[in-house]
């Protein structure tokens, strides 16, 4: 059974692009995974990618980023569909939160998983506001109108 075989928790390595865009495919996370560029380099700015593998088969990252002494912000977290409910996510946040008891983490759940991280113990905000991106809405790489 594919569960039961172990799973390796990385910290230290950067998975090339195409697994991250498959894994998020898959998943489903919405990103945009048919523009590589981009995707790379949102990559290349975080400076939280903790990622989790089986048999050498990426199978769950969670991408973020801290100042290392306050603030974090968890931006993606994506686990294999075949594997979800396996404690993989639980242990990808936990790894994130070791980082410093200093760091007071926030992140953005995506629709399908809005409820997801409140039996891990994080508390829904109230006090969040965003901007929409200038492309939102429009298919990656097409023109501002």
């Amino acid at each position: 059974m594919q569960d039961s075989l172990p799973i390796e928790f990385r910290r230290d390595y950067r998975p090339e692009i195409e697994l991250i865009a498959a894994l998020y495919d898959a998943a489903p996370l919405r990103r945009p995974t048919s523009d590589l560029p981009r995707l790379r380099q949102m990559y290349e700015a975080a400076n939280v990618v903790l990622s989790a593998w089986q048999q050498g088969r990426l199978v769950g990252i969670l991408r973020g980023w801290t100042d290392g002494a306050y603030h974090g912000y968890i931006c993606d977290l994506a686990i294999a569909p075949d594997l979800q409910n396996a404690g993989i996510g639980r242990r990808l946040l936990a790894m994130a939160l070791e980082m410093s008891p200093r760091i007071e983490w926030i992140l953005r759940a995506s629709v399908i998983a809005k409820d997801y991280y409140r039996h891990l113990g994080w508390e829904k905000i109230d006090n969040g506001w965003f901007v929409k991106r200038a492309d939102a809405g429009r298919p990656a790489g097409a023109p501002a109108t």
